[in-house]
């Protein structure tokens, strides 16, 4: 039994139909990326994981169970934590109390300890507020809110998006360390080199639809996917 299992779902905008049965497996303790262009249907995706975008067809196993009709409080409850693309932390407190505040209501929550090993630099920035933390720092903010609650599943909307290289690579080996410690990642990411470089497995979604499914081994080995679906050349 996978972790996730997600069979043919349909989701909506109003009238406008973005998802069109999707479907796709996260096991424990692996990391998938989720890759596309712009407008793909990659962000909806990991809304209607969540319960913000309820699919109007198709069925979202969580451990066995289907939660598809569970709105994203009762998914958080259950291990599930989407880090937005915005990241919306609070920026008029600091960033100990962001933690706080995200612990309150996670049995069990994480430590301050734990997340400021993982975060040495959260620790130096703790009594800093959210608005004048950089980009990187907000981004760790976020993850680490999302770590604190103890989720077993953990999805990133666009983390890498707008930070510089050295940032990225401190954030890819933050996520490897949340991996290697047990927690599972779904990754949607622009940045398909870095999304590679962490996933085990990854999907490609065009105009709504899943058109790969495999290894990034595999992904590597036919340049013309990655071309024709991520617009690149390799």
């Amino acid at each position: 039994m996978s972790l996730l299992e997600v069979e043919k779902i349909n989701s909506y905008y109003g009238d406008s139909h973005i998802l069109f049965d999707v479907s796709m497996r996260v096991e424990e303790n692996e990391v998938v990326a989720l890759l596309g262009r712009n407008g793909a249907g990659k962000s909806t995706t990991l809304k209607s994981l969540m319960g913000m975008v309820p699919p109007k067809s198709g069925i979202i196993r969580h451990n066995g169970e289907a939660v598809q009709h569970l709105p994203p409080y009762q998914l958080a409850r259950r291990g599930i934590q989407l880090v937005p693309e915005e990241r919306r932390i609070f920026g008029a407190i600091t960033v100990q109390e962001n933690l706080q505040l995200a612990a309150m209501t996670a049995k069990p929550a994480r430590t301050l300890d734990e997340i400021y090993e993982t975060f040495p630099r959260l620790a130096e920035r703790r009594r800093n507020r959210g608005k004048q933390l950089s980009g990187g720092e907000q981004q760790m903010l976020a993850i680490a809110r999302a770590m604190i609650r103890n989720a077993r599943l953990i999805m990133l909307d666009e983390p890498f998006e707008g930070l510089a290289p050295l940032i990225v690579q401190d954030l890819i080996e933050v996520c490897r360390k949340l991996a290697e410690s047990g927690h599972t990642i779904v990754l949607v990411e622009q940045n398909w080199r870095a999304a590679l470089s962490l996933a085990h497995r990854c999907y490609i979604i065009n105009n709504g639809h899943v058109v790969f499914d495999g290894t990034p081994e595999q992904l590597h080995a036919d340049n013309s996917v990655i071309e024709k679906y991520l617009g690149v050349k390799v």
